[in-house]
């Protein structure tokens, strides 16, 4: 089974132009720290890396590199890329169409209603069920397109979910800062338990390539849930160490009679 290379050209592209776009939007990103930039453009970096070129390609091979790009994509580049403020930068957009875009998308009661912070944590809880233990987990480790729409799934998901309960972008409800923290807590049981369920378990769950034996592809299952129950505590941790931060400093700050901006 091989990648299709157009899948390369299709990431390649978009990610391309997305960094393009947000670095050219000058004006705009006056409203953005430095730190919040770098962090954006980490987050298209690293994306780059796990959809373009051999990471992909191997990933259709081994669990263990399929579980890197979900967790990097789900769990850590999703919220790099909503703590760099896409959202305020394309609401001040240079180019028409991008506000356009952007605003007729916030004012849509439908997509609204995906931000609120109970819509994104069962969207994001379905996606990481549904991709490990459903016909749907089998699919992506067996045919290459599907393997490739997971990727895609797993980036809106991972940015849905953690676009409510990050500071960076105008937020479409309220959020208080106790259910961010609660959310991000919350969130870490399950993504701890997959990785301990792939770990354990003693069948392989999904069809295996002709030349890997049932030991090969059993050890090939329990590595990936091993990097996904370490990896997921400590990203999740800092995620939570971080909306913490963002709550203490929100209320240093009231106390003061202060306006909370965290990071700008």
């Amino acid at each position: 089974m091989n990648l299709n290379p157009a899948w390369d050209l299709v990431f390649a592209t978009s990610l391309i132009g997305t960094a393009s776009w947000y670095f050219l939007e000058k004006e705009s990103l006056k409203q953005v720290s430095g730190l919040r930039q770098f962090l954006f453009g980490l987050g298209l970096a690293l994306t780059f890396i796990l959809t373009v070129g051999p990471t992909p390609h191997y990933a259709i091979r081994f669990f263990w590199v399929h579980m890197i790009q979900h967790i990097g994509l789900m769990m850590l580049i999703a919220p790099l890329i909503v703590l760099g403020s896409p959202v305020t930068v394309a609401m001040e957009s240079r180019f028409y169409m991008v506000r356009r875009i952007v605003h007729s998308l916030g004012s849509n009661i439908l997509i609204r209603q995906f931000f609120k912070p109970a819509i994104g944590f069962t969207l994001f809880l379905f996606i990481l069920i549904s991709t490990h233990f459903s016909p749907l987990a089998n699919a992506g480790m067996t045919n290459p397109n599907v393997h490739s729409l997971e990727l895609v799934l797993f980036q809106i998901g991972g940015f849905i979910y953690y676009y409510a309960v990050l500071e960076g972008n105008p937020q479409p409800f309220p959020v208080s800062y106790s259910i961010r923290v609660i959310s991000l807590f919350a969130m870490m049981l399950p993504e701890t338990m997959v990785g301990f369920f792939l770990y354990s378990g003693n069948r392989v769950l999904h069809s295996l390539p002709a030349e890997t034996s049932m030991v090969m592809g059993l050890n090939d299952q329990h590595r990936g849930g091993a990097i996904m129950w370490a990896m997921g505590m400590l990203i999740d941790t800092l995620w939570i160490v971080l909306a913490a931060r963002d709550w203490f400093t929100h209320e240093e700050r009231a106390s003061d009679g202060e306006k909370s901006d965290s990071w700008n």
